[in-house]
C-alpha cells in the first residue's frame, strides 16, 4: 500500500493543526454516541452501540466490517428509516446541515429524504416496484420533491436514465426487462434524480459481477464529482475501500474500532480486527499456501462481551481486555484506535 500513499495521500503530515481545524469546519454530518436497538421475541439486539463519527463536505467515508456489524443500522437511523415497532434509539444525535434529524417529525423527515439525503439499497431486485415503468418510478421522486409537472418529471427522469449510462428510450420498461447492473444503475438514478447533499450507499455493487461493479464505482464517483456530493459508503470489500474512499471507520459489534484516513488504516493498521482483516485477504507475493481467517464468529447482539468486543477472538488479548469499556485513543492525529495494547 505504499504506492497508494505516494500516489494518493493529501501530505497529511504537513501543517496537522489546520488539517483538524479544516476537518472539523466541513463536517456536515455529525453522529454523536448513537445507540440503536432492536426487540426480537422479548429480546434485546445491541445493533449499534455508542458510535460517533463524522463526514467532510464532499468526501466518502467507508464503513467496513464483517456482516452484521451495524453498519446498514447506521444508514438507516441517517435515514429514519428503521422499523417503528422493532427498534428504538434510546440515546445519541445525528447532525445534518447543523439540525439533529433525530428530533425532526416524519414530515419534516420527508422533505430531507431523497431530496437533500437519499440511499443506494443494497439489493435492486427488492428495491425497484415491479409494476411499475423505469421511468416512472425516477419521476415519482423528481415529482415528490420539486414543483414541476408529469411531463417536467418524465424529461427529468430520461435525462437521469441517460446520465447513468441506459437510453432514454427504455424509460417506459419494467424492471424484469433490465439485467442486475442496469436495475441498479436506475436504483442509482432514483437516489441522485434530486441531487441529494448525502449518498448513502449500501453495498451498491455486492450482486454484481466484477466487471460491472468497477463500471458501477466509477459512474457513482464521476456523478458524485458532478453534483458535489458527499457519500458514506457501506462494504465489506476493502479493494472498494481503496479505490473510492477518503476517510475510513471499521466496525465490529456495533463499535467503531478504527478509525483515520485512507491512508491511516491501510498503511498503519493498528486494531487486532483491522489487521485481521488485512491479513485475510490473498496476497499474490506473499508464497503462503493458505489465507489467514480471523479465528471464531462474530459475538451474538443479544449478549454482547464484556470489556472489548474483539477480546474473545483477538490474538493478543489479556485477562484486562474483558474488563470495563475500552476508549478510543488518539494514535496520530486524526487516527483512532479502541484497543488497550494501543498506546498513544
Amino acid at each position: 500500500m505504499e504506492e497508494l500513499k505516494r500516489s494518493e495521500q493529501l501530505n497529511v503530515k504537513d501543517n496537522v493543526n489546520t488539517k483538524v481545524k479544516l476537518k472539523d469546519q466541513d463536517a456536515f454530518l455529525k453522529i454523536n454516541h448513537l445507540v440503536v436497538e432492536y426487540t426480537s421475541e422479548g429480546e434485546v439486539i445491541h445493533a449499534v452501540n455508542d458510535v460517533s463519527l463524522s463526514l467532510r463536505r464532499g468526501k466518502t467515508l467507508g464503513l467496513v466490517g464483517e456482516t452484521g456489524a451495524g453498519k446498514t443500522t447506521i444508514a438507516k437511523a441517517v435515514m429514519r428509516i428503521l422499523p417503528e415497532r422493532s427498534s428504538r434509539i434510546p440515546g445519541g444525535e445525528i447532525e445534518f446541515n447543523g439540525r439533529d434529524i433525530l428530533s425532526l417529525s416524519e414530515k419534516q423527515m420527508q422533505k430531507i429524504r431523497g431530496e437533500q439525503v437519499s440511499m443506494i439499497f443494497q439489493d435492486p431486485m427488492t428495491a425497484l416496484d415491479p409494476v411499475k415503468t423505469m421511468g416512472q418510478q425516477i419521476a415519482e421522486v423528481v415529482r415528490l420533491h420539486n414543483d414541476v409537472s408529469k411531463k417536467e418529471a418524465a424529461v427529468r427522469a430520461e435525462e437521469m436514465l441517460e446520465l447513468v449510462g441506459i437510453p432514454a428510450s427504455r424509460a417506459g420498461e419494467y424492471p424484469h426487462q433490465f439485467s442486475g447492473g442496469m436495475k441498479q444503475r436506475v436504483v442509482i438514478a432514483i437516489a441522485l434524480a434530486c441531487r441529494p447533499k448525502l449518498l448513502l450507499a449500501d453495498e451498491p455493487t455486492t450482486a454484481l459481477d466484477v466487471t460491472i461493479q468497477a463500471q458501477v464505482l466509477r459512474m457513482i464517483n464521476d456523478l458524485k464529482r458532478k453534483l458535489n456530493t458527499s457519500m458514506i459508503l457501506i462494504t465489506h470489500d476493502l479493494g472498494v475501500v481503496a479505490q473510492n474512499c477518503d476517510d475510513v471507520s471499521v466496525i465490529y459489534a456495533g463499535e467503531i474500532v478504527e478509525s483515520g484516513t485512507k491512508e491511516d488504516i491501510f498503511d498503519h493498521p493498528s486494531h487486532p480486527y483491522t489487521i485481521g482483516l488485512f491479513d485475510a485477504l490473498p496476497k499474490l507475493d506473499s508464497g503462503a499456501s493458505r489465507l489467514k481467517p480471523i479465528v471464531g464468529l462474530p459475538p451474538n447482539p443479544t449478549d454482547l462481551p464484556t470489556g472489548c468486543r474483539f477480546h474473545p477472538r483477538c490474538p493478543l488479548a489479556t485477562e484486562a481486555c474483558g474488563q470495563g469499556k475500552v476508549p478510543m485513543k488518539e494514535l496520530t492525529s486524526g487516527h483512532f484506535c479502541r484497543c488497550n495494547k494501543r498506546k498513544e
